[in-house]
């Protein structure tokens, strides 16, 4: 019953094992083998459910409390069983002195006489002894015991059930972030490209207008050409590392090696989504928030302990069945109701008992501990209620800000581009400065790339906002 009482400190931060994939019929398994396709986000989120290791370890925490659970439940419905078998020796003498009556027939005269050998330990015919105790205790009213003790155990595995979602929400969020990330690197380094490639055909044109000793052109303004190729390579190497970091976050989330060949699919940045009603997305966050449902399930375990607790201050009225046999090879068993013969014993037994301890000072102080964690438990609740508004809160306030950057940052990337392509003309024409086209190209890189990063802040908070109320 103790181990009902204390189970929900076993609570630690928490999904169903994944089918085993069934046999492939005859006709499947001749047809030739085709090539997976890359990955795209929706596979990689059930990946993530499937073989992350936090999801992993809140899998087995959840066995660990269902296991908890059915000891609780067949501690209070299944009888209690000891016995014993012993085999002992070497056992001493015991007998009596046998003489005949009148008819002849050989039986012991008196419990009085005993042989020589009974007289001493080592004396006589010494034997071996068998003995075999049985007890079973069937408790038939334990004051709620049995009952509060099921309730705390079956509140723990819905707590832990609670976890294992949170567990396998993060991972999913874990790896949506992760293959956003890929896809901004990706698009970033095609803008790279396009301002690579336009800024190379503007050094050449430069380099021939030095040559020719052209006013368009300066020295100063072609090592600032030169300036700008490097800030522009330094730009890649820089999303060059963030898709290679987004990669090996996505193997590790995944559960793939480092030597296993990953093919993510290429997709382009989709739109900011229009932010939800904060009223209603609070609501349903409330009660679908796994956090939510884990911190309620704890106080009504917290409650049930409490009960089991209080119920401990009353005796268990129970049902005792025992029985005892023993053998003794060197002792006699006389046939009379008078003589007491442990060497020799039967004997079954059936009887109603209350059974329970005085510890009264150690008990209340134990009811005072289970007062104090079910306060604890409420405290926790209420935080993380509190926790679910500010995460919603923060959550839309992003979507908001991110949805108007990437417009503005749109805007200002097309500005830039045209900007570019006119001043590539008036340049190429003879009619524009170098200078000129390094500026637009420098405020064309810049907008594009806070767009791109506007656009995944978007779509990072759309995730935690559908992470902040109950799952992706």
């Amino acid at each position: 019953m103790r181990a009902a009482a204390t189970a929900f400190l076993l609570c630690a931060p928490a999904l169903a094992l994944a089918q085993a994939p069934q046999p492939a019929s005859p006709a499947a398994a001749a047809a030739p083998e085709q090539k997976p396709g890359p990955l795209t986000l929706t596979q990689l989120q059930d990946l993530a459910r499937r073989n992350d290791p936090r999801a992993g370890q809140a899998r087995a925490q959840l066995q660990v409390a269902e296991a908890k659970r059915d000891e609780v439940y067949w501690a209070t419905s299944f009888p209690t069983i000891t016995a014993s078998l012993a085999i002992a020796g070497p056992a001493p003498e015991a007998r009596l002195v046998h003489g005949r009556d009148g008819a002849g027939v050989e039986h012991p005269t008196s419990l009085l006489d005993v042989t020589p050998g009974s007289r001493c330990y080592f004396c006589g015919h010494l034997g071996i002894g068998i003995g075999f105790t049985a007890n079973t205790v069937l408790p038939l009213y334990t004051f709620g015991k049995g009952t509060s003790g099921r309730l705390a155990t079956g509140y723990l595995v819905g707590a832990m059930s609670a976890l294992v979602q949170r567990s396998t929400d993060q991972a999913t969020f874990d790896v949506t972030r992760a293959y956003w990330g890929y896809q901004t690197a990706r698009g970033a380094g095609t803008t790279i490209l396009d301002v690579r490639r336009r800024l190379a055909e503007t050094k050449d044109r430069a380099r021939k207008l030095l040559a020719e000793e052209s006013d368009q052109v300066s020295k100063s303004d072609a090592m600032k050409l030169d300036y700008l190729a490097e800030d522009i390579e330094a730009r890649n190497a820089d999303s060059e590392k963030g898709a290679a970091l987004a990669l090996t976050a996505i193997r590790l989330i995944i559960g793939k090696a480092p030597e296993d060949p990953i093919d993510i699919v290429e997709q382009k940045l989709p739109d900011p989504p229009a932010p939800p009603d904060e009223r209603e997305t609070l609501r349903r966050a409330l009660e679908r928030r796994p956090e939510a449902r884990a911190a309620a399930a704890q106080v009504a375990g917290r409650r049930a302990a409490l009960d089991l607790e209080r119920a401990k201050l009353y005796p268990d009225l129970a049902l005792i069945i025992g029985g005892t046999y023993n053998y003794t090879s060197s002792a006699e068993n006389p046939p009379t109701p008078f003589a007491y013969n442990p060497y020799n014993q039967q004997n079954i037994y059936l009887a109603l008992a209350f059974q329970g301890s005085f510890d009264i000072p150690q008990k209340m102080a134990r009811i005072r501990q289970s007062e104090a964690e079910l306060g604890d438990a409420l405290a926790q609740q209420r935080g993380a209620e509190q926790l679910i508004r500010l995460e919603v809160r923060q959550a839309v306030g992003d979507l908001q800000d991110a949805r108007i950057r990437a417009e503005r940052y749109g805007n200002e990337s097309v500005i830039g581009k045209r900007l570019v392509v006119q001043a590539g003309l008036a340049f190429d024409s003879g009619l524009g400065e170098a200078r000129e086209l390094m500026e637009d190209m420098l405020l064309w890189a810049r907008a594009d790339g806070e767009k791109f990063r506007a656009l995944f802040d978007a779509q990072i908070a759309w995730a935690a906002l559908q992470k902040a109320t109950g799952g992706l």
